[in-house]
């Protein structure tokens, strides 16, 4: 007979597991504003959410009941065509091991992500914890940038000396390029979105929550990312949708008020941005289109290099094809865009399903995000922890997790 002292401290765990994904996870979500350090970072990320959810992971023997359905099917046999594609094609950029590590990392990111979301509660109370400290660093970044380094707020300079990456002390709040942090803050701002009509918030949270959405959106403005404007737009919009009542229809209506009066005061500087067109991406977009019956089939390998110089007078090279569904299909052929397209859809479908419940509405917002934003950004989904595992693969996770009411209920 097992003794009460044996089973004591499985019984601790199983009562703190929530507790320290979530602190992980939190981490995950956050950790790159609040770093100022990269390995910094990685070191705690990988200690506090990669190996309590293995050890989770292992001690429910895999959870077999996440990876039995149809998302997870399809998610399962796209991972196994990475590890093909990094084994088997001589293109592949890195070793087998290498692409064992990313998969499996990907794989157990996801199953934290999803047993969390069997958490309602305590995964929106992080969400809004999360959405707190982005929102707080990006109206820090306003201040600094503009009152203490005292930035003009002129277009032609921010637009091409000035867009927003960072928060410019000690390293703090640092994504690196613009594009990228437009994506990062875009996240927050779609889920402050979420949250805000889709939470029984008092008035004075709903206050807190509108001035953060404000300082999300004028970080996102201002790094003059196309792709994160549009990307914000149609996942903040799919939100509104997903939940009709009295604040969403409020929000519709001052959006639409909002833009009616953008087009009039800053008509001139949307013709420039009209002008500025794809940024060169249909250069990029004819190259892939010309190597196309080189790579279609089986791709030119996990993690390839999709090599591409401008002409004169650019001069320039580029390694990826500026669009997440195009360097995919060259990575890894008909099979792999095939596979990622089916988790994409029937993850939209399970999402569709669960509706009832507010948890799938919101992944089904930070799907729609980031769905646009791979359009013409995002090179690479499977590749080591970085701002992209939070606009993919986090809402993957959400949609994974959520359940339909009649099956839902606490995890033990």
């Amino acid at each position: 007979m097992i003794s009460t002292q044996r089973l004591a401290p499985l019984s601790r765990f199983a009562s703190a597991w929530p507790y320290l994904l979530g602190a992980g996870l939190f981490v995950q979500l956050t950790g790159l504003v609040f770093n100022n350090d990269g390995s910094r970072y990685a070191t705690q990320t990988y200690l506090l959410l990669f190996v309590p959810a293995l050890f989770l992971l292992l001690a429910r023997r895999f959870s077999p009941d996440i990876w039995r359905q149809w998302p997870a099917r399809i998610l399962l046999a796209l991972s196994a065509w990475v590890l093909l594609s990094g084994w088997l094609n001589p293109g592949a950029a890195e070793d087998p091991g290498h692409w064992f590590k990313i998969v499996g990392l990907v794989l157990i990111y996801l199953f934290a992500v999803a047993s969390l979301a069997r958490r309602p509660r305590l995964l929106c109370g992080l969400l809004v914890a999360a959405v707190a400290v982005a929102a707080l660093f990006a109206w820090l970044t306003l201040y600094y940038q503009f009152g203490v380094l005292d930035k003009p707020l002129d277009y032609r300079v921010l637009r091409f000396t000035g867009r927003l990456s960072e928060l410019g002390w000690k390293g703090f709040a640092d994504l690196d390029h613009p594009i990228v942090a437009g994506l990062y803050y875009g996240v927050f701002a779609v889920l402050a979105t979420g949250l805000l009509v889709g939470l029984p918030v008092r008035p004075w949270q709903a206050a807190l929550l509108a001035l953060g959405m404000l300082g999300l959106l004028a970080y996102i403005l201002l790094t003059f990312s196309r792709g994160a404007w549009f990307a914000t737009a149609a996942g903040g919009l799919v939100m509104l949708l997903l939940f009709p009542n009295a604040r969403s229809k409020a929000l519709l209506g001052s959006g639409a008020l909002l833009l009616l009066v953008a087009l009039f005061v800053f008509w001139p500087e949307i013709q420039h941005e009209r002008q500025v067109g794809l940024s060169n991406r249909d250069l990029i977009w004819n190259a892939w289109g010309e190597r196309f019956s080189g790579f279609w089939l089986l791709g030119a390998g996990a993690g390839a290099d999709f090599e591409f110089v401008f002409p004169p007078p650019i001069n320039f090279s580029v390694k990826h094809a500026h669009s997440l569904y195009l360097q995919f299909w060259y990575e890894y052929g008909l099979p792999g865009i095939l596979l990622l397209v089916a988790l994409l859809a029937s993850l939209v479908w399970k999402g569709w399903t669960c509706r009832a419940e507010p948890l799938a509405r919101l992944g089904l917002g930070l799907l729609a995000f980031a769905m646009v934003a791979m359009v013409s950004d995002i090179y690479a989904i499977f590749h080591r922890p970085s701002p992209y595992w939070v606009v993919f693969w986090f809402p993957v996770g959400i949609l994974l997790g959520v359940r339909r009411p009649s099956s839902a209920g606490e995890a033990a």
